[in-house]
């Protein structure tokens, strides 16, 4: 890992957890070494929430801070987003506001949806987006975000995935999920379930395969790569007798793929190609939409889940949570996943290939 870059974290919905668990992961010392954190945020948000961990004031001038105590002081904040890069030269972690949102914290209560939140997240959103886009930061990292909230501010908005690839004039991106044990990609991500059938095409099959073959050799160091491909129905299709789609899809966008250099196994049920999975025969699962791969992937390890978008012209990876209204203030949020996002963004950003250009 290169010893220093810098690191765009968004705070996410200021009404929901996002804030407290970006303090509390400063405050545990464990995010990456000598790496600088550009938080972009609502900065009474960040205030409130790290006011609940006791983070609001520095160490006594007597006292000898360890790294992880002195983090704890409140990161100056910055209105300007060149003014926080120039501080990010001398400051481990600095606060950007972001302009144009409609509202302020105050219009935006703890543990509810409003378009005060869902605005002021997008803004983040936004502003950190173009910033990654520019080449400012070395990678993105991001909180998370009510799409509720940000429609009832008045954007059009299904998901950070989608988004980014917009914003980037992307046609598409991939969503991968990383956890100790398992890799997951999606052929669909936040499409409704009925629409999943016409989603699953033979040219998304394809390119999700290659993505996923792309990323397990550049970034996981594998030089071959073994994935499994889900198939779409029970027991995938059973030649036909419980739908098509394998015939139809899977197994034509598994042929095309560019996928040289691996071995490809299915289409699978997929309980057998997790199962296999968790059991060493392959390195990543391609799965066919939103559920069938975030039931296993939360239910295996829910706080260490890292979200990674492949096919941006830079490194962006996301929490796996959401945005927790029902706990807001009354019971501690876990930083553990924002903790391994940033991790893992560091290492991604760090290894030097084109893979995300």
């Amino acid at each position: 890992m290169r010893k220093r870059g810098k690191l765009a974290v968004t705070l996410g919905d200021p009404a929901g957890i996002g804030p407290e668990v970006a303090a509390r992961a400063l405050a545990s010392g464990e995010l990456p070494a000598g790496w600088s954190v550009l938080f972009v945020g609502d900065p009474r948000a960040y205030r409130r929430a790290a006011a609940t961990i006791g983070a609001t004031s520095p160490p006594p001038a007597s006292e000898s801070p360890s790294p992880a105590r002195a983090l704890l002081a409140p990161p100056p904040e910055f209105a300007d987003a060149g003014a926080a890069l120039e501080a990010l030269a001398r400051e481990p972690v600095v606060l950007l506001t972001p302009a144009g949102a409609r509202g302020t914290t105050e219009d935006a209560p703890p543990g509810r949806p409003s378009a005060a939140s869902g605005s002021l997240a997008f803004a983040s959103l936004r502003l950190a987006a173009d910033l990654a886009l520019a080449g400012a930061v070395d990678a993105l990292v991001t909180g998370p975000m009510s799409k509720q909230a940000v429609v009832l501010a008045g954007f059009p908005f299904v998901g950070h995935t989608e988004f980014l690839a917009r914003h980037a004039n992307r046609r598409r991106a991939t969503m991968l999920f990383v956890t100790p044990r398992l890799r997951v990609s999606l052929v669909t991500d936040h499409v409704p379930l009925r629409k999943v059938p016409f989603a699953v095409t033979v040219d998304a099959v394809a390119e999700t395969i290659a993505a996923t073959v792309d990323v397990l050799r550049a970034k996981f160091r594998i030089a071959r790569p073994r994935v499994a491909v889900c198939g779409m129905n029970p027991h995938a299709g059973e030649g036909g007798l419980f739908g098509r789609e394998e015939e139809t899809a899977v197994e034509p966008g598994m042929r095309s793929a560019d996928a040289r250099d691996a071995d490809l196994a299915g289409p699978l049920p997929a309980d057998t190609a997790f199962a296999r999975a968790l059991a060493g025969e392959f390195d990543a699962v391609v799965a066919l939409y939103h559920d069938q791969a975030q039931i296993p992937v939360k239910l295996l390890d829910f706080e260490r889940a890292v979200n990674v978008t492949l096919g941006l012209p830079y490194v962006r990876t996301s929490v796996s949570h959401g945005v927790a209204y029902d706990i807001v203030g009354k019971r501690p949020a876990n930083p553990r996943s924002l903790i391994e996002a940033a991790r893992l963004a560091a290492e991604f950003a760090s290894t030097g290939d084109t893979l995300f250009a």
